[in-house]
């Protein structure tokens, strides 16, 4: 009979792979329009922080969904930029890893991108 700590350990890794395979849901990203620079960084920052938990394309995973969906939810482009900075529930607070110029790009990425899929 194998040990607890054993059968722990196996617990707490196959719980992890679920958590990495939870939060990489398929998907290509969407292009964003070229001559829009802060797009392309909002692109940037929605694939190097966003993506694991929603999708490279906003279809969701770990996280809700965005694509199609982020404008009907928060109307009000401002709400979304406080969830974004704040958090809220199981959503991060991004206020100290983004800068506020981040937060507005990956805002409008993910409404004028990922919002239109």
């Amino acid at each position: 009979m194998r040990s607890p700590r054993v059968l722990a350990a196996g617990l707490l890794l196959v719980a992890g792979i679920t958590m990495v395979a939870a939060c990489s849901s398929g998907g290509s990203t969407p292009a964003a329009p070229s001559g829009d620079a802060v797009l392309v960084e909002g692109q940037q920052v929605y694939s190097q922080n966003c993506a694991g938990c929603h999708g490279a394309s906003g279809g969701g995973g770990y996280g809700r969904k965005l694509a199609g969906v982020v404008t009907v939810k928060y109307p009000n482009i401002d709400d979304q930029i406080a969830l974004i900075t704040n958090g809220k529930g199981a959503m991060p607070s991004f206020s100290k890893k983004l800068t506020s110029d981040q937060i507005t790009a990956v805002t409008r990425y993910t409404r004028e991108v990922l919002g239109t899929n």
